[in-house]
């Protein structure tokens, strides 16, 4: 009996749309905000990571709410070039659950290498012990790091969503099968 395989092979000439990936960047940046901004009502703590690392570069808090968002919206569409271009060709899944499959990865990434990376950086830029999250940030405890996976899934659910129904507002049936 053989199992299916949930990889596919992808052809090097297919080439995302950019205004497709764009919008669905957008959109996903949107919803992962929005989550990351409901998450106080059901008593999960805000960590909200735009504005930590925009207070690297600014200190007045318009400007620091505005380098926050514009941080925010270039990884959100950057991340989304990497999922349309490299991840959703290769994983034969329905768009909701390949989005949610990269939403939990860049999780990971982020718990694993990017709050402590960037909390190691706020402790040497002087910004003192406070933002040492540590790894999956277990100094913050254990409802940000399930609030940051919600955040995130929910921008890979949006993301793989929006690029999966492409044509004709049509999703499409995962391929391979």
């Amino acid at each position: 009996m053989q199992t299916p395989s949930l990889l596919l092979p992808r052809p090097l000439s297919l080439t995302p749309d950019a205004l497709l990936v764009a919008a669905a960047g957008f959109l996903a940046t949107l919803a992962i905000t929005t989550t990351m901004y409901l998450l106080p009502a059901l008593g999960l703590p805000q960590v909200d990571l735009p504005l930590w690392v925009a207070r690297f570069v600014a200190r007045d808090p318009v400007q620091v709410a505005a380098v926050g968002l514009a941080v925010h919206l270039v990884v959100g569409l950057t991340f989304a070039r990497v999922y349309a271009r490299h991840v959703e060709p290769k994983l034969a899944l329905p768009p909701a659950a390949s989005g949610a499959v990269f939403g939990a990865t860049l999780w990971l990434f982020a718990q694993v290498v990017a709050v402590p990376v960037l909390g190691a950086m706020g402790d040497l830029l002087g910004h003192g012990a406070a933002v040492l999250p540590g790894v999956a940030s277990h100094r913050l405890g254990a409802g940000a790091a399930i609030g940051s996976l919600a955040s995130h899934v929910s921008y890979g659910v949006v993301l793989g969503f929006v690029y999966g129904c492409k044509a004709g507002g049509q999703c499409r049936a995962p391929r391979g099968h």
